[in-house]
């Protein structure tokens, strides 16, 4: 199971939980949100773009979401079938913005 995050009013990715095994999330939560801080160990070892790229996104990822709460306002669920693999489900909520 996957679970998306989006901001309802522009359908911005706030984040992604791959091979969740339960939802622990319902619509009306409020969730508090943080960002981690990239260390220089957590990415020495890649091509200087790339690492240009983690800092750049990790940075924009501060300003949008650092220590901001979000309400779960409303939740669609998928199930994707395919004969060759086995079907998954993803679930995605939209979120708000909460003082």
């Amino acid at each position: 199971m996957r679970i998306d995050f989006y901001l309802k009013e522009d359908e911005t990715n706030i984040t992604t939980f791959f091979d969740m095994v339960s939802n622990p999330f319902s619509v009306g939560e409020v969730i508090n949100l943080n960002v981690s801080e990239l260390f220089p160990k957590d990415y020495k070892s890649y091509p200087q773009q790339l690492k240009e790229k983690m800092i750049s996104d990790n940075k924009e990822l501060i300003s949008l979401f650092k220590r901001k709460k979000v309400k779960l306002i409303s939740e669609g669920k998928y199930v994707y079938i395919n004969k060759l693999r086995e079907s998954s489900l993803v679930i995605e909520y939209h979120c708000e913005f909460v003082s």
